[in-house]
């Protein structure tokens, strides 16, 4: 999910669009979660008695998506539930000093700090190489080896 140009420009369609795409995204994390309360057999491997958080993630970030503004009238999640761009799941998967889940569920234990953009609980901690990219571009043909000449 990406904002559209009249999100981007601040137009009051760009609200409207936005609170569709989220409202659809926070649905679908209910209905989620509901199954798994319920057990259902596809989400049977998930267990149902721990903490769960959902987080949306969308292709840029929507700086404001978790602030709780009175005018959006977004449904209310069943579960800690978090609006992130790509770049903030990057840097989350590359915690070196704390866990992901040590991270959100910190974040989620304080209602101010769970209406912050994700990138602003990552910042001062310490990060590492994505070892899931790494991996990719090493089996790529395009990648470039340690020692190897480039050539132009």
């Amino acid at each position: 999910m990406m904002p559209t140009e009249n999100a981007r420009l601040g137009l009051e369609d760009g609200v409207a669009e936005t609170e569709g795409k989220l409202a659809r995204a926070y649905r679908q994390v209910n209905t989620t979660s509901t199954q798994i309360d319920e057990r259902n057999p596809a989400f049977a491997r998930i267990p149902a008695d721990r903490p769960r958080q959902a987080l949306i993630v969308t292709l840029e970030p929507f700086p404001i998506a978790n602030a709780n503004l009175p005018h959006v009238d977004l449904p209310v999640p069943d579960i800690p539930t978090t609006v992130v761009g790509a770049q903030e799941i990057e840097r989350l998967v590359t915690l070196t000093d704390i866990t992901p889940t040590s991270l959100l569920l910190e974040r989620a234990a304080y209602p101010q700090r769970s209406s912050w953009a994700l990138n602003e609980c990552l910042t001062g901690h310490e990060g590492g190489r994505n070892l899931v990219l790494d991996q990719a571009l090493g089996n790529s043909p395009a990648a470039i080896r340690p020692g190897a000449v480039q050539r132009r």
